[in-house]
């Protein structure tokens, strides 16, 4: 005789391991019954919550592949933008007859935006959860409405406030977009951030092909700036149509000030942390100065054409694209550690191998080179932070890593700007960039950090 029918469903969520389950209005115990199993969250489909939930789980918007794909696309676009605009400058400050000195404040302008919006936004973008979509929606549209303005800017003071609005939306996509996966990808966080960053890479190569490539076609950087400004109105679309609910799903609320500040505080205390923010840091500067100075080298002491500049300057950051999800794969298996130094180490001595490579055929092999570790060791940085924060906190991790080395990053124009009057040329940021990133490296090695990252379960959504 069957079994007595449980009381109607009062709540729909119940874990079975796949088991056909509803959940009984008397004592919430999960009970057999033929019910329609939806990822392995069970529905009862003749109540609305049922049906919603079904329907739900069939929108492709809310699989986290999909995500890390939209996410992806959309990083790729902000880096059309972030490494599109210095293959520009050497052009700009020609024509608009800017110094080294003026160019260094540019910089230094656009590094301490970037620095202030990671700083002080983790910790509001962890508590706006539930307002991610917007946020990064609002990033396509604000990096389109920057370069239109920089394109417009009739003199050096206008310019000034175009190049520090430029940098927030770089700045800020990063912080919900690694949150989000971090939280979605616990058991391959190393591996999503790296794809989150081969979009990035994508960027890294297209931005400067593109500004260049419509400079010599178009001549006047104005005209170039106006229409970068097209793909973010267009990409904007997408990323809120794809992205627009991140962040809302569930009915968790934000935890107290108090309670979010004590774990931010928890985290940055631990010797790990700190001994990964100051490595992230020393590598940053130095790779800074090479995103800074490489189109001023390649223009002006290597004499190399607009176009030729910007397919140099591409390889420096863009074939990481190769790279990035085999060292996130190996971080998630290996550990962070084990990829991280060698990484560092290999990235160091090709930076110093740069000027000795002339204007020959080995400069592209060695700038490729270069590129390969430019942005996918900083990806295995963050995910060895994020190893080490408890949930709720990522993005406020995150603005700690690029808000401190943006924050130090500020003074990095000005320092490359003694190097070059002082040392010998554009050139000579090379060695500096060098230096800094085998002492990064140096660093990981008396970090005690975990073999292996630790294993943790997918979430279902």
């Amino acid at each position: 005789m069957d079994s007595p029918r449980p009381a109607l469903a009062s709540r729909i969520y119940c874990r079975a391991d796949l088991r056909l389950a509803t959940v009984s209005k008397a004592d919430g115990a999960c009970a057999p019954s033929l019910r329609a199993v939806t990822g392995g969250w069970v529905a009862d489909q003749r109540t609305p919550e049922g049906k919603g939930l079904a329907k739900a789980r069939t929108d492709i918007r809310r699989s986290r592949n999909f995500i890390l794909g939209s996410l992806s696309l959309g990083h790729g676009v902000a880096h059309l933008y972030d490494q599109g605009f210095p293959v520009l400058l050497p052009t700009i400050a020609s024509q608009m007859g800017l110094g080294t000195f003026q160019v260094s404040i540019l910089l230094a302008l656009r590094m301490g935006g970037f620095g202030a919006v990671n700083l002080g936004g983790g910790f509001f973008v962890d508590r706006l959860k539930r307002h991610w979509g917007l946020m990064l929606t609002w990033c396509m549209i604000g990096a389109g409405a920057a370069f239109a303005l920089i394109g417009a800017s009739p003199g050096f003071s206008v310019l000034l406030i175009a190049v520090l609005l430029v940098s927030v939306p770089g700045a800020l996509w990063h912080l919900p977009a690694t949150a989000s996966l971090s939280q979605r990808f616990p058991d391959r966080r190393g591996f999503a951030i790296a794809i989150h960053g081969l979009g990035a890479n994508v960027g890294n190569i297209v931005g400067p092909l593109l500004a260049t490539g419509l400079l010599t076609v178009l001549v006047l950087w104005r005209h170039v700036l106006f229409v970068f400004a097209g793909p973010a109105v267009v990409s904007s679309l997408f990323v809120w149509w794809a992205l627009a609910n991140l962040g809302k799903e569930g009915d968790e609320q934000p935890r107290p000030v108090r309670t979010q500040l004590r774990g931010a505080w928890l985290a940055v205390r631990k010797p790990v942390v700190l001994g990964l923010v100051l490595a992230a840091m020393l590598r940053g500067l130095g790779l800074d100065a090479i995103f800074h100075w490489t189109p001023f080298y390649l223009e002006e002491e290597l004499g190399k054409s607009h176009l030729d500049a910007g397919f140099h300057y591409a390889l420096a950051t863009g074939t990481g694209i190769v790279s990035a999800p085999i060292l996130g794969l190996l971080s998630d298996r290996f550990g962070r550690k084990k990829v991280l130094v060698p990484g560092l180490l290999i990235a160091g001595v090709l930076s110093l191998l740069v000027v000795g490579s002339g204007s020959s055929f080995l400069l592209a092999l060695v700038l490729a080179g270069v590129g390969l570790f430019s942005f996918a060791l900083h990806q295995i940085f963050q995910a060895a932070v994020l190893d080490e924060v408890r949930q709720g906190t990522e993005a406020t991790a995150i603005g700690l890593i690029f808000g401190l080395s943006a924050a130090l990053g500020v003074a990095s124009p000005f320092v490359g700007f003694l190097i070059i009057e002082r040392l010998g040329g554009y050139g000579s940021v090379f060695y500096y960039s060098g230096i800094l990133t085998l002492i990064s490296a140096a660093v990981i090695m008396l970090i005690p950090m975990r073999g292996q990252p630790p294993v943790q379960s997918a979430p279902s959504l």
